[in-house]
Order: structure tokens, then sequence, then C-alpha cells
């Protein structure tokens, strides 16, 4: 696997169209690599400003401060939507795209239902990616909405000589309530750590 390619898989922590945006390097540039479209960006924002109207629940990671869970979650939904969050970990960790793609919204916000699914496919046919999560917590809540913010790591090996990547950082992902009760995953917006902004993978020995 040229090293290039192993550069972007080892990048892969979340949604596919956001993260490989994210992923985009000076190297990337230098090589021709396609750049989203500006109108292309733009439309996501927007789609994502409609999708969560309520003042209380407008993200912004550079500003999430202390991180407290939110009040007034009912019982019932906090155990929903952390569930369909630890089913996200754990179907990719397991590599079950049947499962992970259950809980993936069919109506997303800054990606498309196809793009995540053959995206996660090519990660599970090419690598040994596994995620480990922290601090999961429930940091806004509005009764069909939820941001769940935690700190995730990922290591992935590549299996043709075992090198290993290290990806790390702050994760919200956005659960929204469908119409049959469900929570299911919409959006994702990640921050590397600061030793990781400029899209290098630590490399593990």
């Amino acid at each position: 696997m040229s090293r290039q390619h192993w550069k972007k898989i080892a990048l892969g922590i979340g949604m596919s169209s956001l993260l490989l945006l994210a992923a985009c390097s000076e190297e990337d540039k230098e090589q021709g690599a396609e750049e989203p479209k500006q109108e292309d960006v733009e439309k996501a924002e927007e789609k994502s400003k409609d999708a969560a109207p309520q003042s209380n629940m407008e993200l912004s990671m550079e500003d999430i401060g202390e991180i407290k869970e939110a009040e007034g979650i009912p019982a019932e939904d906090k155990q929903a939507i952390l569930a369909s969050f630890n089913q996200y970990i754990e179907a990719f960790n397991q590599e079950d795209i049947e499962t992970y793609m259950k809980v993936i919204s069919k109506t997303p916000i800054n990606f498309t239902y196809e793009e995540e699914e053959k995206y996660v496919k090519s990660i599970f046919d090419q690598v040994d990616s596994k995620r480990t999560t922290e601090n999961t917590t429930i940091i806004n809540y509005a009764g069909k909405k939820a941001d769940v913010y935690s700190e995730i790591t990922a290591v992935t090996t590549d299996p043709d000589n075992g090198e290993k990547a290290t990806r790390s950082g702050r994760q919200v992902s956005v659960f929204h309530k469908d119409s049959d009760g469900n929570w299911k995953l919409a959006a994702i917006f990640f921050i590397a750590n600061p030793d990781e902004e400029n899209g290098e993978a630590e490399k593990e020995e």
C-alpha cells in the first residue's frame, strides 16, 4: 500500500465526506487531489443550520469549554442516545457494516448515506482500524436532536506491513430522532489533538 494511500486511510476516523475534507494536506494538493467545491461546502453548512434551528443547539467545537451533561434529558432518551453512539463505535470495531449502517441517518447533514457505506466498506477491506472512546457525554439535547461529545482515539494498522498510526481528538456526534423514535447519527464534527492538526498521524513503533 502506498504511503499516500495509507496516510489517507489512517486519518479516517469519522464520517467520510467531512473527514476526508479535513484530511487534505498540502501534499495532497501538490499531487493533484481533487478538492471539494466551495458550493458543496456552503450547501452542507446551510443544511446543518436548517436541521438545528434551536439557539441552544448551535454547535461550535472551538467554544465547547467545560464538558457538562445537558439538563433535562429523559432517562429513556439518554439510554437510547448512548446506545446508538456505542453501536456506532462497536460495529465499526467489529467491521460489521450491516449493524454500522443501521445507526446512520438516511437523511444526514454533511455526508450521504451511500458515501458513508462505500467509505467504511473500503476501510474494512484495506486496514484494521479500532476506536476507543473516553468522556462520552450528551452535551446538548433538544427533544429530537442531541450532541454527543467524546474523546476518540483510532489506531489503524496496515495489514501489508503491520505499520500502525494513531489519530485522536475531540468529536461531537450529532444524533437525530427519526419518526420511529430511533436515534440516528446525522453528522460528526471532529477536531484533532494539537500535535495532529496538520494531518500527520502519529506513528507507533
